[in-house]
């Protein structure tokens, strides 16, 4: 629901019900954790930097700033390819700051991994952490989910990308975790927008959600509908937080007595581009499979009716699926999508084509 027109909702499910607490025995207001990309569009075959931030400490836990560092020990860091694969990057992280050393703490103490594609899609990158922490003779597990994203245009231009709906993937689906409904790789100011809170898969209702704007750590407190749904309209252009801290009474005999939950994510609005000149010569698209050029003979068998891409049975077996039993002309992304494959569409740029992607692998 919108920030202006808060109100109170049923939880959609029974098992939440159960487990939700108003206000959880161990305090739940430690630093979050959240990872931001260096930029959200890039070339293929460029890389793609992720840093693991944690802190707001200050402005009652609502700020950008950093304090602490992840743990390396119980921190996974995990890339979601266009196609849906779930990868861990884990390896590729690097510290950027001072060792702490027995006089003086550790300075500028976050890390950073990193990834690079040439097929052109959207990426989800989940930071996953999973810790118990000790209050006295409490103990309490913490679950993070920290998301951010980045789209590889075959055009690197926010134009280009605007398209791409698979940022909304569900990718850490044992957590607490935030998915937006709208592409934040190509998001300008005052757009309405909205991003969805689930538990373990499941709507959060009646959830708090803020929204930390990182040039000034300007707040807003936004509380989630019968759909787990928070919508508002973007600011300036800049990097945005989104936090999410719900506790529940989850616990294991001799291990911990509660379990918070922890769901970030961070995206960039940026300022509207001016369009790129010229007008593409043809309305047929290119055509990328697993971000692989097809050959010119199948792409320019592609016809465009009434706005949807129509190829003939052959090339959905050839491409997508040898057990395609199609005849004639058909919907090339119905088609695929039948088939369990992934599309996106590539809007036309300039004087550059329309691109459709397909996702086999």
């Amino acid at each position: 629901m919108k920030k202006t027109m808060p109100f109170r909702r049923k939880l959609a499910s029974a098992a939440l019900i159960a487990v939700l607490t108003l206000g959880a025995a161990i305090p739940v207001f430690a630093h979050d954790g959240w990872s931001q990309t260096n930029t959200p569009i890039v070339a293929p075959g460029q890389v793609s930097y992720v840093e693991l931030m944690l802190g707001n400490h200050s402005n009652e836990h609502k700020s950008y700033r950093i304090a602490g560092q992840w743990s390396p020990d119980t921190t996974k860091v995990f890339v979601t390819t266009p196609a849906g694969v779930k990868s861990d990057i884990t390896g590729t992280r690097f510290y950027t700051g001072e060792s702490a050393t027995e006089t003086e703490p550790a300075a500028n103490n976050y890390f950073v991994a990193s990834f690079k594609s040439n097929v052109p899609g959207a990426y989800v990158v989940s930071v996953e952490g999973d810790s118990i922490f000790k209050h006295g003779d409490a103990s309490s597990r913490t679950l993070r989910s920290a998301k951010s994203f980045v789209a590889v245009g075959d055009i690197p231009v926010a134009e280009r990308v605007k398209a791409l709906r698979g940022f909304t993937k569900q990718v850490s689906t044992d957590r607490a975790e935030l998915v937006p409904q709208f592409n934040p790789a190509s998001v300008t100011p005052s757009e309405l927008v909205s991003v969805q809170l689930l538990l373990k898969g499941r709507p959060l209702a009646d959830a708090s959600v803020d929204l930390i704007r990182r040039s000034n750590s300007e707040a807003q407190q936004l509380k989630t509908d019968a759909s787990g749904i928070v919508t508002f309209t973007t600011g300036a252009a800049d990097y945005y937080l989104m936090r999410a801290k719900p506790a529940t009474t989850e616990s294991k005999e001799g291990e911990y007595a509660s379990t918070n939950y922890e769901a970030t994510m961070t995206f960039t609005v940026q300022n509207r581009s001016p369009k790129l000149p010229g007008t593409a010569a043809s309305a047929v698209p290119h055509l990328y499979v697993n971000g692989i050029s097809v050959e010119a003979a199948a792409v320019n068998a592609v016809t465009v009716k009434k706005g949807t891409a129509m190829v003939d049975a052959s090339f959905i077996r050839q491409y997508v699926n040898t057990s395609f039993t199609g005849k004639g002309s058909v919907a090339l992304r119905r088609s695929a999508e039948e088939a369990g494959v992934i599309v996106e569409y590539f809007p036309a740029v300039g004087d550059n084509r329309a691109a459709i992607a397909i996702y086999t692998k």
